[in-house]
């Protein structure tokens, strides 16, 4: 279900740059429509603010022009305003009666225009004005109203509504002419962003693009590790990588020296049993088992040597001192007759990052020599230094083992043949899991008069 729900999926979601450009393509049409929108609504707004303080202008003009003589009102034949003399104009004037509800004036453009029927004066208060706009058969008029009253000899008020009408085709050719302007603006600054956004991410996702690259290859067998020169965000990365490269390495020339070493180490036991075998006489079955007991010792050492292996750099963080005294705690079982004094002196913060088990393998064969071979006495201490080096000496009061015995029993080569009467196998499995962490361990003589077995990790 997992590989079918993977591979249906479209390949340029896969892709990072696929997704951000997905993202991109719904998000900046998304904010390029509410910007236009906003832009428009504002530049709506302002051109019909633009046309009521037009609008108003107007009607302050005729009322400047307009003469109460006689109970009627009297306007030049020429006014200020040109459009207002041109027949069928965009813009003309009606002033009505209200007491009689009739028009009582027209301006000159208005003799061919038709009020809209569905236009209704407004029942103002004098001083007050009204704005909107209203369909018609000439086409949508914006309008503005405007009450005022002259008074009489006698004193009596006249009240007259001013309307000035004017024609929607000019704003709304503005309108049109802005909202092309705008979209094709929006339109190629949204192609302009699309394409420098790709441009940025073909150089931001560059680095992912040669790290693919480096491993290849590495997979090809071109190069060993990735040494090229990755951003910050990437380095950890391609250290982690270059990490578990080199333990496979080392891993492959473990699995091969283990084996060279196991052939060359049955070399002899082998020879011994034929010539046994081919001997005259009695076979000799004493030696046989001997030789079978070598072979078998040789064949656990380098099994243990095998799967012992390298550091893992994602391994949890094992404390030192616990897992050092559960060993002891063992091991004080089973040499219960030699009363061992055991002294700890490890700090709590010391820790061993990798495989728990090669851990215990380490403390296990160490802390075993120093029990069956000291005199009792066993101190264990360590060290932690700020570069994260951990340092773990175990000392006995035993025999020890001299200088020239010491390189020996480290050196490649001279673990199970050549090691030392009780010091076994184990000495050489540790010295290759210590090496499998890039560590070191050193045998020297301790102040308690036997052996000092220091290594660090």
């Amino acid at each position: 279900m997992n590989k079918r729900s993977i591979c249906s999926r479209p390949l340029f979601t896969q892709s990072i740059m696929g997704r951000l450009l997905i993202a991109s393509l719904v998000l900046l049409p998304l904010f390029c429509g509410l910007l236009g929108f906003s832009l428009d609504r504002a530049f709506t707004q302002s051109l019909r603010s633009s046309l009521q303080t037009q609008l108003t202008l107007q009607v302050y003009t005729l009322i400047a022009a307009a003469d109460f003589d006689q109970q009627q009102l009297w306007f030049p034949e020429q006014l200020t305003d040109d459009r207002l003399n041109q027949p069928s104009s965009e813009l003309f004037a009606v002033v009505f009666s209200i007491n009689k509800g009739d028009p009582v004036w027209k301006s000159p453009s208005a003799i061919n225009q038709t009020i809209p029927e569905t236009w209704q004066r407004q029942n103002l208060k004098t001083g007050q004005s009204d704005f909107s706009e209203i369909n018609s058969v000439q086409g949508g008029l914006f309008y503005l109203q405007y009450n005022v009253f002259w008074e009489d000899d006698t004193g009596v008020e006249h009240p007259f509504q001013f309307v000035v009408f004017e024609s929607q085709k000019k704003t709304r050719k503005q309108i049109s002419s802005y909202r092309q302007s705008l979209w094709g603006w929006l339109t190629a600054i949204a192609l302009s962003v699309t394409i420098i956004q790709i441009l940025i991410l073909k150089w931001g996702l560059k680095p992912i693009h040669d790290v693919t690259r480096d491993l290849k290859h590495v997979q090809q067998g071109q190069f060993p590790r990735l040494d090229g020169s990755y951003p910050s965000e990437l380095k950890e990365m391609a250290d982690s990588i270059n990490t578990l490269l080199s333990n496979e390495v080392q891993q492959r020339t473990r699995y091969k020296n283990t084996m060279s070493d196991l052939a060359h180490s049955l070399k002899t036991p082998l020879a011994v049993m034929q010539g046994s075998l081919h001997k005259p006489g009695t076979i000799d079955t004493t030696e046989i088992n001997q030789q079978i007991n070598r072979i078998d010792q040789i064949i656990s050492y380098q099994l243990k040597r095998t799967i012992s292996a390298p550091a893992n750099p994602f391994s949890s963080a094992h404390s030192i001192k616990e897992n050092c005294e559960k060993v002891v705690s063992a091991l004080q079982k089973v040499y219960r007759e030699k009363n061992v004094n055991v002294t700890i002196d490890l700090s709590e913060k010391m820790t061993f990052m990798g495989d728990k088990g090669d851990l215990l393998e380490i403390l296990g064969n160490l802390l075993d020599n120093a029990f069956k071979y000291g005199e009792g006495e066993v101190h264990i201490s360590g060290k932690y230094s700020e570069s994260r080096e951990t340092s773990i000496c175990i000392e006995d009061n035993g025999h020890g083992i001299s200088e020239e015995n010491r390189r020996k029993v480290l050196q490649r080569g001279e673990r199970a043949d050549t090691s030392l009467p009780g010091q076994g196998i184990g000495l050489s499995v540790v010295t290759d899991i210590i090496s499998s962490y890039k560590g070191s361990i050193k045998l020297a003589k301790s102040p308690l008069g036997g052996l000092a077995v220091t290594f660090k990790l």
